[in-house]
């Protein structure tokens, strides 16, 4: 909590007034780090205008993602790396924020709630969250991100194709 006061220019005594526990503290952390991740993301998205296809808002969720990711370092990595590490609450948050982008997903393609579908989105998110490990783990080198962008798109193509939407597959 020091370092973290420190760093914040607050005393330590200001921090534990907030924030009881290192686990309360952390939870504001990844509540904070979502809710920026999806306001950048809605930016992006607005920027692209009413006729974008789905393709393009989808890649563009991605762009906005990696650059997430660059930004905010191993903050972003350890929880992907150790998902039992850190609070409870902090893991559910993380849960109700993957429902969350599930929705997003259906909404942008055009899908309706249930299975086989929702296992293909989930899916889709978990090879992009996968393969951005591997970026950030290489240093999030700028000229490999079009091939992260490309491979997850074709990831969620080939989720949707094997869950009976190759119509909405071919949109993306």
């Amino acid at each position: 909590m020091a370092v973290i006061a420190e760093a914040a220019g607050a005393s330590e005594a200001l921090v534990h007034r907030y924030y009881s526990t290192k686990s309360r503290l952390h939870e504001e952390v990844v509540r904070t780090a979502v809710e920026a991740l999806l306001r950048r993301q809605a930016e992006a998205d607005d920027a692209l205008g009413p006729g974008a296809t789905p393709r393009a808002r989808v890649s563009s969720s991605i762009e906005v993602y990696l650059d997430f990711i660059a930004d905010a370092g191993e903050g972003w990595a350890a929880p992907l790396r150790d998902p039992h590490d850190g609070s409870a609450e902090a893991a559910r948050l993380r849960a109700r924020t993957r429902e969350h982008y599930v929705e997003l997903l259906r909404a942008v393609l055009g899908l309706s709630a249930g299975e086989p579908t929702d296992h293909a989105l989930r899916g889709y998110l978990g090879f992009l969250d996968a393969a951005c490990l591997s970026w950030f783990g290489a240093g999030c080198p700028q000229r490999q991100r079009s091939t992260v962008v490309e491979a997850a798109l074709g990831a969620l193509d080939g989720a949707l194709r094997a869950s009976g939407h190759a119509v909405v597959a071919a949109q993306v």
